[in-house]
């Protein structure tokens, strides 16, 4: 379905965008920091209209605040509320004890990375006999925690307002192994809950007689529902794509580098799906593609996977608010530089180019480069 691509408020052509969150747990804070840039610049020369949200887990969780709070009070609002969520993430993990919580700085454990820490070994040794279901003194950590940051109020203008962004969250179905995407007006605590249920860790969450658990096994995040709403897809990465010191040679860097490729699995194949959409639009012409229904997709990547390679899958787990307060600063930073570079390319063309060298399939970066990002 076509739509329009900038909305003109009086003299400023604002460019419409969809924005993708890929979930990581605590590293969702990253995600956190460079959407605060995005609103921020809301109120500077450089705002986006955010028509759509897709996320998974800790990305569908930033979704869910980023759009409730542009729909009850604007950019200012998304902000506040996702800083409310974050500082409740932290405060949360303190009363609870949560047993990663001193690791708040670089140490002698590798510096952010707190794999090797004796702690980070007996809690994966002890979950491999054991699970939430063991636990006679088990309570739901995350519900609580949303709450503190999206109030009913909030999920029933979210739900219902013509203004909010419409957000796309995923999660698994256990029994059928099949993604399911839950949309307004079925937003709530426990989709939320479910899409970010990591079953070693949480007890999984049945919503309508339906076992569910964390959406990134299978749409981290999803990308098709956005199509329709926008043709520049914004996609926010939490996990390292590339990693430069490959191939991993202990134990627990194949298993770290392991569960990167796995969540990064499902967004790598529906890039690829998309652009092979975007090859066959190019190759047929101009006046041919524009009598389609489909248009062409540009997408625009923030990441910065040197960083986050720096950490490793253990301290996703953590709630140090040094840790979430590093994450946060560094996404800022990385979205302030993209705004910088690209910022007029959106509505355009694709960026950065890096897209097609990092991201697809090499079968699809034979197509014509200048021409396939083309916008109808």
């Amino acid at each position: 379905m076509a739509t329009e691509q900038s909305r003109n408020t009086g003299q400023q052509s604002i460019p419409k965008v969809s924005l993708a969150l890929q979930g990581g747990g605590s590293h969702g804070a990253f995600t956190w920091g460079v959407i605060d840039r995005l609103l921020e610049s809301a109120s500077q020369a450089t705002p986006l209209d955010i028509a759509a949200i897709s996320g998974a887990s800790a990305g569908g969780i930033n979704a869910a605040l980023c759009a409730a709070g542009l729909a009850t009070g604007g950019a200012a609002k998304a902000r506040e509320m996702l800083r409310a969520f974050w500082e409740a993430v932290s405060r949360a993990g303190t009363r609870a004890g949560n047993a990663l919580f001193g690791f708040s700085a670089p140490g002698p454990f590798g510096g952010w990375n707190i794999d090797w820490s004796p702690i980070a070994i007996l809690m994966e040794a002890a979950g491999l006999v054991a699970s939430p279901y063991d636990n006679p003194f088990y309570r739901d950590p995350l519900g609580p925690v949303i709450r503190s940051a999206l109030f009913e109020s909030d999920f029933a203008t979210l739900n219902t307002s013509s203004s909010a962004p419409q957000v796309f969250i995923s999660v698994t179905n256990v029994r059928t192994n099949q993604r399911a995407i839950f949309t307004q007006p079925e937003l709530s605590v426990d989709v939320l809950r479910a899409s970010a249920c990591l079953p070693s860790e949480f007890r999984t969450v049945t919503i309508d007689g339906v076992p569910l658990w964390d959406g990134g096994y299978l749409g981290n995040p999803p990308l098709a529902p956005l199509i329709a709403h926008a043709q520049d897809l914004i996609l926010i990465l939490a996990n390292p794509f590339v990693r430069r010191d490959m191939p991993p040679k202990n134990a627990r860097g194949i298993l770290d580098r392991l569960n990167e490729i796995g969540f990064n699995a499902s967004v790598v194949l529906e890039i690829n799906a998309i652009e092979a959409v975007n090859r066959v639009l190019d190759s047929v012409g101009a006046e041919a593609a524009s009598k389609s229904r489909f248009k062409i997709v540009r997408f625009h990547i923030i990441r910065d996977d040197d960083f986050l390679a720096k950490f490793g899958f253990v301290s996703k787990s953590s709630t140090s608010w040094p840790l979430l307060e590093t994450l946060f600063e560094r996404g800022r930073e990385v979205a302030g530089v993209w705004l910088r570079d690209h910022y007029a390319k959106v509505g355009r063309t694709s960026s950065p180019v890096d897209v097609k060298d990092t991201l697809l399939d090499p079968m699809l970066k034979q197509r014509n480069a200048p021409q396939a990002q083309q916008g109808s």
